[in-house]
């Protein structure tokens, strides 16, 4: 596949990944924290900015998403993307072995914090799952235009 094609996919693949990790932080940010949305003393109350959470979420969203789809693209792998069901996969492959990573660490060093652990997970995981999901689409909507192209020539 050629690069702008590639970039192409990442871009809209994160910026769903972008606006998923809004939405779920906002949901789940209430629901683990309460109406504070944050760990007590994290943020003052005119720090808490829908604005500025939004665009960083879409900012992390497609810097992710390209590079996520730039290393998929690299990947010596046979079976490739073909559905949205596997793009899920994909993503939660990547969210397992990002999060594992993760929980490796204060696991060894013994500072873990249950509520912001659990929030990260959770929020991260929604974030990865739409990632994959718009990724395995696109690349399925691709594969429909190839075959469509090679039945008509």
């Amino acid at each position: 596949m050629k690069i702008n094609k590639i970039v192409k996919n990442g871009l809209i693949s994160g910026l769903v990944m972008g606006i998923t990790l809004f939405i779920a932080g906002a949901i789940f940010s209430r629901i683990i924290y309460g109406p504070q949305f944050a760990p007590e003393g994290k943020f003052d109350l005119e720090q808490l900015n829908a604005w500025y959470f939004i665009w960083t979420k879409i900012l992390i969203g497609v810097f992710f998403g390209i590079l996520f789809t730039l290393l998929y693209e690299g990947l010596p792998i046979k079976k490739r993307i073909s559905s949205a069901f596997a793009g899920l996969k994909y993503g939660f492959i990547l969210w397992l072995a990002i999060s594992l990573w993760n929980i490796s660490h204060p696991l060894i060093y013994g500072s873990i914090n249950d509520k912001d652990q659990l929030f990260w997970l959770v929020y991260s995981l929604f974030g990865f799952l739409a990632y994959g999901f718009t990724l395995g689409y696109l690349y399925k909507r691709i594969i429909k235009k190839n075959a469509s192209n090679k039945n008509a020539a």
